[in-house]
């Protein structure tokens, strides 16, 4: 109704959302293992949200929020190793060097008083970080739609462990993965930017999923949520529906939101203005 109120086109309205402003810079640093990192930076203000994207996906995912919160506070969302623009890593893929990756990056653009936002793989790399480097100068977390280890078990995705796929199957599964994240129909060149991202390691598929694999415990995750004492905003899918319950009884500062079922894995994507409405009220709050 407000589209026709204003007489703005809805679809071309969704396709600038994504569309980064101008104000929004592409930047880049220099890991201490000589790993170069791209990142997207802008806005103003001693506030700053850091998103981490998911597995293979880049820094441009976010795009939508750091359009609309750039108008208020500092954002940036970068690309980890092998992902987006950054430089393809084919050595060990441990954790320990993506979580100091984290801190590398605060560290390059001085960043002191800030939120982690952390959507799928990005959820499990923001808690880690918070586990081997504290949380000082943390205001609050956001984790997006995967498991933080409480309740039971998220069934597996066995396409996900098989490291032995050729170029070419890889090629397919990453084409129907892209395909899967989002239920509704993002820009083309959006899921384009999305899908290269994704088949990066198209040649390398071993690497790929060691990206995925974790040396810890689902507990290593849960337990670090609840020793974290800042606001902790949890927003997910109907399937984390059991954890977000057990999760919010448990922590202090705990808040969850269930997204309904038009929104996919990507619903920050899905549901733009709704999530960027619901994340705006919960910073508000929290820092």
């Amino acid at each position: 109704m407000l589209f026709l109120l204003l007489g703005i086109n809805p679809i071309s309205s969704q396709a600038q959302s994504f569309n980064l402003t101008p104000e929004i810079q592409q930047k880049s640093f220099v890991t201490s293992d000589r790993v170069k990192l791209q990142y997207l930076i802008g806005g103003q203000g001693t506030k700053t949200l850091l998103f981490i994207p998911g597995w293979m996906m880049p820094a441009e995912v976010f795009n939508a929020q750091l359009n609309y919160f750039s108008q208020n506070y500092r954002v940036i969302s970068f690309s980890p190793r092998s992902q987006g623009k950054s430089d393809i890593y084919l050595g060990a893929n441990l954790a320990e060097l993506r979580a100091r990756d984290i801190k590398e990056l605060l560290a390059t653009t001085q960043t002191t008083e800030f939120t982690l936002i952390g959507w799928s793989l990005g959820v499990m790399e923001a808690l880690d970080y918070v586990n081997r480097y504290g949380d000082h100068g943390l205001q609050s977390l956001v984790l997006i739609d995967n498991s933080i280890g409480e309740g039971t078990p998220p069934k597996a995705n066995l396409a996900r462990g098989n490291s032995k796929m050729t170029t070419e199957s890889f090629k397919k599964y990453v084409k129907g993965f892209v395909g899967a994240i989002f239920k509704s129909n993002p820009p083309t060149d959006f899921i384009q930017t999305v899908e290269n991202s994704a088949l990066r390691l198209s040649s390398n598929p071993e690497n790929a999923f060691a990206i995925l694999r974790k040396p810890y415990s689902r507990e290593y995750y849960r337990d670090t949520i609840y020793k974290t004492q800042v606001p902790i905003w949890y927003a997910i899918t109907p399937r984390y529906s059991e954890q977000a319950l057990l999760f919010s009884e448990k922590h202090p500062m705990g808040e969850f939101k269930i997204y309904d079922d038009n929104a996919g894995h990507g619903l920050f994507v899905d549901k733009a203005n709704e999530f960027n409405l619901d994340l705006e009220k919960f910073l508000r709050k929290s820092n």
